[in-house]
């Protein structure tokens, strides 16, 4: 009887040291170390994260840490993004600063001119088309400017808004810049306002809407890929690159999301560091927390 509570006791044991208990301040998470993701990385476990109510997912739209992706020699690189934004560099010397010229996005310069993209969220944005110095400014238009995305043929501009109940996108086309003037060729209504982007090189655009992954063709033309889950847009995507492999990876608040195409099908990986192995809501700092 002895021999048989032990062995009964010590598969209890083992049961315990693998099952994962959601809190309801936070998380146990369990590591899935694999060479497919960046070193010092791990997947979060998804099946955990679709059993968490509002108030977990509160926690990590609350973290004060954004994650940056980007390819650096062929490999993932992550990187924690930085809060502080010098604008002073980018800009044209003699730029004189005109009203809804807040948050700069991007200053992209094409030929002799420079296309200056600024999204201050709802305090407005827009974008401006100036000369080499600065010295004459044309505003093209108001909406708030996610990305700059120069072509063969000419710029696809992604613009928008979410903001409160308000959630809106276009993707704009317009000919390359000459003489301070552009055309404006063909805009697309979006199903949200865009974030992180990146460009294949054959001149395909993957880029993230508030609602899901999307597609611009080199013919200009729209694919939707994925549907996101609805928290996403409070993780605030701000960085996209893709892998050697095809995959694609989105640098945002508190995860790396790790999308992975296999023949068609886009397959959702959560990545946290290695340190990250518990979180809980610090109401002091209003800062989703990990811990080791």
């Amino acid at each position: 009887m002895t021999s048989n509570m032990q062995r009964v006791a010590s598969s209890l044991l083992m049961l315990l040291t693998v099952i994962v208990v959601p809190l309801s301040a936070g998380g146990q998470l369990s590591p899935q170390p694999s060479a497919d993701v960046p070193q010092g990385w791990y997947v979060y476990p998804g099946n955990k994260l679709k059993n968490l109510n509002e108030y977990d997912r509160r926690c990590f739209n609350l973290s004060h840490r954004e994650w940056k992706v980007s390819v650096e020699g062929g490999a993932i690189q992550i990187t924690e993004k930085s809060r502080v934004q010098d604008e002073t560099s980018s800009l044209p010397a003699r730029l004189v600063r005109q009203q809804g010229m807040t948050k700069l996005q991007s200053a992209t310069r094409l030929n002799d001119e420079w296309l200056l993209a600024y999204d201050g969220g709802e305090f407005g944005g827009g974008l401006w088309l100036t000369t080499e110095d600065g010295s004459d400014v044309k505003r093209i238009f108001n909406s708030d400017v996610r990305a700059v995305v120069p072509r063969e043929d000419g710029v696809l501009i992604l613009s928008g808004l979410a903001h409160m109940g308000f959630d809106s996108g276009d993707a704009t086309f317009y000919s390359l810049p000459h003489g301070m003037n552009m055309a404006l060729q063909q805009s697309i209504r979006l199903d949200g306002a865009p974030s992180a982007y990146a460009q294949e090189t054959d001149g395909t655009v993957i880029f993230a809407t508030t609602h899901s992954l999307c597609k611009i063709t080199k013919s200009g033309g729209l694919q939707i890929l994925h549907a996101f889950p609805r928290w996403i847009a409070q993780q605030y995507p701000n960085s996209m690159a893709i892998a050697a492999d095809g995959s694609i990876y989105v640098g945002m608040r508190m995860f790396v999301l790790k999308i992975n195409n296999q023949l068609g099908e886009y397959r959702e990986e959560w990545l946290l560091p290695n340190e990250c192995q518990k979180f809980s809501l610090d109401l002091s700092k209003l800062d989703c927390a990990c811990k080791p």
